[in-house]
């Protein structure tokens, strides 16, 4: 059998934390400076206080939006072919998106990042069967128009795979032309997934709600993520912390069905906890690990997809510390069923990026999964006939026709880069540490030339950007 969902939160738990999360959004509701949206919140029957810019979401307008929310969706790769579903059991996972920096595959420097970059991450994911989905790693730095950096990296991702995409800005503007992109390069199918957050505590700042709205009008999937950080924008306790989550991103849920009844949704989260001695964010700690847990049971008690981020590290190296809380994020992410799981390749508190993190990441997906997967447990694998058979003789399983027949089979999984075997042999191969072996599997794969895209999409994804640079 599968191993069983890890849980944290009792029933009696989640009921605590959602009657306090509609007794804080009925009573002193959330704050949206944006007046397009507060019409439209207002003309959806939502109490909208124009004077303080304050709308409030009374529990039975909550329950009726959770009600009209779909419990899954169908995404399709950049050729319209199904990709997966978000809301099926499946875990997906997705590379990293929006770090700032770059470390260099050959010199090991910390840099601005560029286009190439981007493109060749691309044509990584696309070799990496543990990533199913492809955020955008940065907004590089190399690009004539600061403004249009991200739909340069936009294009330098759906040029090089065919995988479906993961984006997010606060720039309405910038958000219209990536949906614009995703349009062109998958038409009628939803080929990509926005993000947007609210900023903590309980305020959704103008231009985000514009970007809202037109994602929901666009008909484009998004993830409402929260980033509440304990003990500065929520308060220090974990439950108080799930608390404020879970009203901020059900406020998103709810303006998205008043503006769209239907509009496809995540419930999500990307807290942080507070090193008090520094004042240093974490996504790295055990807590935000174990609240990656109680999100996903909160998503399933409402019946909603729902997204994370892992693997995490707040490490800026790629050493031991990076390795244990990138693995323990990135399990509890899995094997509490988050369903969207996004993060591969980032570390040093999601700042920094490098494709031999992003390779280091889906070796531990790989294992996780396989964890999770547990044992299979039926009259082949139990195989008493062939122990049976060889009996207690002192014989071997090595060439029995049972070994032969299951050597290929899943039950083993066979990393793509890890150090197996004698000292010895190691030694010989130079003692290379797992982030040299993730450096020469860059160097293999990147001779791959990905999923070009044809001339014809690649000229419509152009123009974009030429339109957007120009200001049209």
């Amino acid at each position: 059998m599968t191993l069983s969902p890890l849980i944290v939160l009792s029933d009696g738990d989640i009921a605590a934390i959602h009657e306090a999360t509609l007794d804080i959004l009925g009573t002193c509701g959330v704050l949206i400076e944006n007046a397009r949206v507060l019409d439209l919140l207002d003309a959806g029957g939502l109490p909208v206080d124009r004077e303080r810019h304050i709308v409030r979401f009374p529990r039975q307008r909550v329950a009726d939006a959770l009600g009209t929310v779909p419990n899954h969706i169908e995404v399709f790769d950049r050729d319209g072919q199904p990709a997966f579903t978000l809301g099926d059991g499946t875990p997906r996972v997705a590379a990293g998106h929006n770090a700032v920096f770059w470390v260099d595959s050959e010199t090991g420097e910390t840099r601005a990042s560029t286009v190439e970059d981007v493109a060749l991450c691309a044509r990584l994911c696309e070799q990496l069967d543990h990533i199913d989905m492809i955020g955008i790693p940065v907004m590089p730095q190399d690009v004539a128009s600061p403004r249009a950096t991200l739909l340069h990296a936009v294009r330098a991702t759906i040029a090089n795979s065919r995988k479906p995409l993961f984006f997010s800005t606060d720039q309405p503007s910038v958000n219209r032309a990536c949906i614009a992109m995703a349009r062109a390069a998958c038409p009628g199918r939803t080929y990509a997934i926005a993000q947007l957050s609210p900023t903590s505590p309980l305020y959704w700042e103008s231009l985000v709600m514009d970007a809202l709205a037109d994602t929901v009008e666009a008909g484009v999937p998004l993830a409402i993520l929260p980033e509440p950080n304990a003990g500065v924008s929520a308060p220090i306790t974990l439950a108080g912390l799930l608390t404020v989550n879970n009203a901020e991103c059900l406020s998103g849920i709810v303006i998205a069905q008043v503006l769209r009844s239907g509009a496809p949704v995540l419930y999500a989260n990307s807290w942080t906890t507070t090193d008090m001695r520094t004042g240093a964010a974490l996504v790295g700690s055990a807590e935000t690990s174990v609240c990656r847990i109680a999100g996903a049971q909160l998503a399933q008690h409402y019946g909603i997809p729902c997204h994370t981020t892992a693997p995490n590290s707040d490490n800026h190296a790629h050493d031991e510390q990076n390795a244990w809380e990138k693995t323990l994020s990135q399990f509890c992410a899995l094997a509490a069923g988050n369903d969207l799981i996004v993060n591969c390749g980032m570390f040093a508190t999601g700042m920094t990026f490098s494709h031999e993190q992003l390779v280091m990441d889906e070796e531990i997906t790989a294992l996780c999964r396989r964890i999770a997967r547990g044992i299979e447990v039926t009259p082949e694998t139990i195989a008493a006939g062939v122990v049976k058979e060889i009996g207690p003789r002192g014989g071997s399983y090595l060439m029995a026709e049972h070994t032969l027949a299951n050597l290929r089979s899943a039950e083993h999984h066979l990393p793509r880069i890890a150090v197996r075997g004698p000292w010895a042999s190691w030694h010989d191969q130079g003692a290379p540490d797992t982030t040299a072996l993730a450096r020469e599997a860059v160097r293999s794969l990147a001779q791959n030339p990905g999923a070009p895209v044809d001339a014809a999409r690649q000229r419509a994804l152009d123009e974009i950007v030429s339109r957007f640079g120009s200001g049209e």
